[in-house]
């Protein structure tokens, strides 16, 4: 018992103080941001540009559930389009018959739950290429549902003219909704990241047999991962199916996952304003070069290859990766001290490999 509550601090504790700093740098940036977003309307943005903003905002939402999953526990998911698109489903289905916006979110939220735990249950067996086979097929199977039960999904034609809560009517205050959901789910990911079980989930990433011989249930946190990322997949497919009033199959397509996976992979697994990133890069390349240039997959590959080759850390983790270098260069040629010949420095103690330590931390 020991054993374990050692290794959890050890877990917690190993690189927090530079950990700490970089989530401030992000959480600063981001409040930046934020208050940029939050005055967009009253800068005379119009209709398109708020709606495309809004756009951005729930698909980043979405990205964030599969950054989370893969950051922490290093499971890489080719199945939260699915979960979204049930979300999507239940809602629609609720407005179809009749249903106010309130019995549309208990629908969503219903789906949400029993689609994620279906994944959870029947990935938490795996991990790897397994795991990302197994997310893939369970979001066929619910892509291939979407068109047979055509009697509910409404088939290839899918659901339109789905309705929202009256008082979202306006795209501006849709688009605060949206941005409020943005920074609230983003701020509780961090905090479950940084919590005793984001810490644990991360050592599932590094070695799963080590802590399974530390006596951590190695399914049940990936059960509770997937649940976790779920949920705000299915918010985000709520969100989403309330932006468009429409849910069809393609919504839950396979390509709308490696869109997923191709956002937190241009803006960084694992950072804090990664999802936020790479899902601006797909949306805009998607919803306004398109309009100019009709191989737009074409330029959006190369900028992923671009991003794989010089960025592997992705944009965000690069830009962090920058920011340590620059700082660490200017540690590392500290001021001579006083009394010492011009160019050479006394080292505080009879140990001048002491000095070393530092900069590596």
């Amino acid at each position: 018992m020991s054993n374990r509550i050692v290794e959890t601090r050890t877990v917690r504790t190993f690189g927090a103080p530079r950990r700490d700093r970089v989530q401030m740098m992000n959480l600063a940036l981001l409040g930046g941001l934020l208050v940029v977003a939050i005055a967009l309307p009253y800068l005379g943005a119009s209709g398109f540009i708020v709606s495309l903003v809004s756009t951005i905002l729930i698909a980043a939402t979405l990205a964030s559930s599969v950054n989370f999953l893969a950051g922490n526990g290093g499971m890489v998911s080719l199945g939260h389009a699915g979960i979204a698109a049930a979300s999507a489903y239940g809602a629609g289905w609720a407005s179809k018959q009749g249903f106010d916006p309130g019995m549309q979110v208990v629908f969503a939220l219903g789906m949400t739950v029993l689609v994620s735990l279906i994944y959870g249950l029947l990935s938490m067996r795996t991990s790897g290429i397994y795991f990302l086979m197994v997310t893939l097929a369970v979001g066929m199977l619910i892509y291939g549902l979407a068109f047979r039960l055509s009697s509910v999904t409404g088939g290839e034609n899918g659901i339109s003219g789905i309705k929202r809560p009256e008082w979202m009517e306006s795209y501006w205050m849709f688009y605060y909704v949206v941005l409020g959901a943005f920074v609230l789910i983003t701020a509780a990911l961090w905090i479950v990241g940084n919590s005793p079980f984001g810490a644990s989930l991360r050592g599932l990433r590094d070695s799963e047999s080590r802590m399974r011989s530390l006596g951590y249930s190695v399914r049940s946190y990936k059960l509770g991962a997937f649940m976790v990322s779920g949920s705000v997949a299915g918010l985000a497919g709520l969100l989403s199916v309330w932006h468009t009033h429409f849910v069809s199959p393609s919504t839950g397509a396979v390509d709308k996952s490696v869109h997923l996976i191709v956002m937190v992979i241009l803006g960084g697994i694992g950072t804090l304003l990664g999802p936020l990133i790479g899902a601006a890069i797909v949306v805009l390349v998607e919803n306004v070069l398109s309009s100019h240039v009709d191989r737009w997959p074409t330029i959006l590959g190369l900028i992923f290859i671009f991003v794989i080759l010089f960025a592997r850390a992705g944009i965000a983790g690069s830009t962090r990766k920058l920011f340590r270098r620059l700082r660490a260069r200017s540690k590392s040629a500290p001021p001579p001290e006083r009394g010492a010949p011009d160019g050479t420095s006394v080292p505080d103690g009879p140990n001048p490999a002491s000095h070393q330590g530092k900069d590596l931390q």
